[in-house]
């Protein structure tokens, strides 16, 4: 069974075992994806990009378990990338920027703690990822460039997300605001080379996995009003 169907199988499971009375939340979140990239070259050396500050907006839907657990389904729009400076004897200093949107769905086990109004909280849990778009932009003295990148980037992207966070009530309604540090497992390079000017940019061999520190917030309010 592969990792996305695998993904699945395990929301769907989570779904049938949720009791019919649990509670219902709905939301708004955005904030920011302070991104980057890691991995290793096609010789097998490390690598790691430098960050990129990208952004995310998205819904929440938070499912009650119990009074201080519960499931929280984050679907949103979610930037990632990162960026890499090299020096080349010929060309000079150039820069890379790998720059990607996602269709992101987290699906993480939240515990609240404490018993005030306002509750801190901890999460965890898987993360699915599938690509929009991918572009490359790069520069050397005197040229520059922005190339499609979909062709050498894979369509799904598999992480874990684990993080914290606070929530204020207002009214029936709450404010929240997290951190969550997600972190790529699976290698989102395809086998494939990406050409400039019938030259060989960018090699598909390369294993390159995302990372991201979000800081996030937004707004949940009781489905029904509850």
């Amino acid at each position: 069974m592969n990792k996305l169907n695998l993904f699945l199988v395990a929301l769907l499971a989570l779904f049938i075992a949720l009791p019919a009375s649990a509670q219902v939340k709905l939301g708004v979140i955005g904030g920011a994806n302070l991104a980057n990239l890691n991995g290793k070259d096609v010789d097998g050396t490390k690598f790691d990009f430098s960050g990129r500050t990208a952004f995310g907006v998205g819904g929440v839907l938070e499912v009650g378990l119990s009074e201080n657990i519960s499931l929280r389904f984050a679907p949103m729009y979610l930037q990632k990338g990162g960026e890499f400076t090299d020096t080349d004897p010929d060309l000079g200093t150039a820069t890379f920027a790998f720059k990607a949107g996602y269709l992101e769905a987290p699906a993480l086990l939240k515990v609240a703690l404490g018993t005030s109004s306002i509750r801190p909280y901890l999460m965890a849990g898987p993360t699915l990822g599938f690509n929009l778009s991918s572009n490359l932009e790069f520069s050397v003295p005197g040229i520059s460039a922005k190339l499609d990148a979909k062709e050498i980037t894979k369509s799904v992207d598999l992480g874990l997300a684990f993080g914290a966070g606070v929530s204020f009530p207002v009214g029936a309604n709450s404010i929240f605001v997290e951190g969550r540090y997600a972190l790529g497992l699976s290698d989102i390079a395809k086998d494939d080379t990406l050409k400039f000017m019938g030259e060989d940019l960018v090699s598909g061999d390369a294993e390159v996995k995302t990372r991201g520190l979000q800081i996030m917030a937004g707004v949940s309010f009781p489905l029904g009003g509850k």
